[in-house]
């Protein structure tokens, strides 16, 4: 946690972090400013200090709000708590529409409660961080991949939003549009469009509370007791393997500012294992599952799942598909270039 804590205020904006930063200010300026005329273009540092700010909110205040996933012609509705002013971080997710489902978080370990099974998943640092969070380690190279505009302000669940627009700087990756709470620095609202100007996913807060109110009891899960009588489906940490001495595929010519984040290896009902990759740029996620089964129905080429661009292949004696929200030529190489240690 944070050893000095300084505060910057802008209206009732309050900011922890170690020291009043040249970020802080910036953060302050962008986040707080007047209306534009027109969208002002940051530099790559200023972006990349700014968003990293806003991952900063996103990980240590405490909130609680309702959000509405949009993606194609699925709509899904969310509660997230979220605790982050203690010395772990703590979040519980509970979806408000269809099956019951949620899910708890601390720091990177994941507890996924399905009451309809009666079935807990347990896994460990394995899903990415949920909305409204940043993380830092993947801001680190969107000043490289994407052009950052500040607009106007809009008003999203009764509160004053400053409207920030990634533009990619290639055709590998869409558009990212954020609108970030003055007062707070916390993400609010996000959408992906193409370069077709198609919306991809749109995630907002229709009602959110922010302050120390929200209290660590809030962030358990209402399954918590009942559970102990539950089925546990438990993902060994041992499958996951992050450091690049441990993997087992790569990717030889990965699109510029792709980095492979995650290998994971599952063994599937005893007739075969499947593999999966992840590379992301910071904002785009692109998955590449490698399977060992046997799949007669297979059809290789470029395909749409939804809203996911995918590209399927055999590569040797496997079976490879990769898919994300990204432009197919991005999935295709991705793909193309897969290797086998």
């Amino acid at each position: 946690m944070v050893a000095q804590v300084s505060n910057i205020v802008c209206g009732a904006m309050t900011v922890r972090s170690t020291s009043l930063t040249a970020g802080l200010m910036l953060l302050a300026s962008v986040f707080c400013g007047s209306a534009l005329s027109q969208p002002q273009k940051l530099s790559q540092h200023d972006a990349v200090t700014a968003l990293n700010q806003v991952a900063y909110a996103g990980r240590s205040l405490n909130f609680t709000g309702v959000f509405v996933l949009q993606k194609g012609d699925h709509f899904e509705t969310c509660r997230i708590t979220h605790h982050g002013g203690g010395s772990q971080e703590l979040e519980k997710i509970e979806r408000l529409n269809g099956d019951p489902l949620e899910i708890t978080r601390t720091d990177d370990r994941i507890l996924v409660y399905l009451p309809g099974d009666k079935l807990v998943k347990s896994k460990f640092g394995v899903e990415e961080r949920s909305f409204p969070s940043l993380t830092e380690d993947q801001l680190a190279t969107v000043g490289q991949n994407y052009d950052v505009y500040v607009g106007n302000v809009d008003r999203i669940a009764g509160r004053f939003a400053t409207h920030i627009t990634l533009l990619p700087r290639d055709k590998l990756r869409y558009r990212h549009e954020l609108w970030i709470d003055q007062k707070t620095g916390l993400q609010i609202k996000a959408q992906m469009y193409t370069d077709r100007n198609e919306l991809v996913e749109q995630i907002m807060f229709t009602e959110i509370s922010i302050g120390d109110h929200i209290t660590v009891d809030m962030t358990r899960s209402t399954y918590e007791d009942e559970a102990m009588a539950w089925r546990m489906d438990r993902r060994a940490r041992s499958q996951l393997r992050t450091a690049a001495s441990e993997r087992l595929w790569a990717v030889s010519e990965p699109p510029p500012g792709f980095k492979q984040i995650m290998e994971l290896q599952k063994e599937v009902g005893g007739a075969g294992s499947r593999i999966q990759l992840v590379f992301s740029d910071g904002f785009a996620a692109v998955s590449v599952f490698i399977d060992s089964r046997r799949n007669n129905g297979f059809r290789t080429g470029l395909g749409k799942e939804g809203s996911l661009n995918v590209y399927r292949r055999v590569l040797d004696d496997q079976f490879v598909t990769v898919l994300g929200d990204v432009p197919a030529n991005t999935v295709k190489q991705i793909g193309d270039s897969l290797v086998r240690y």
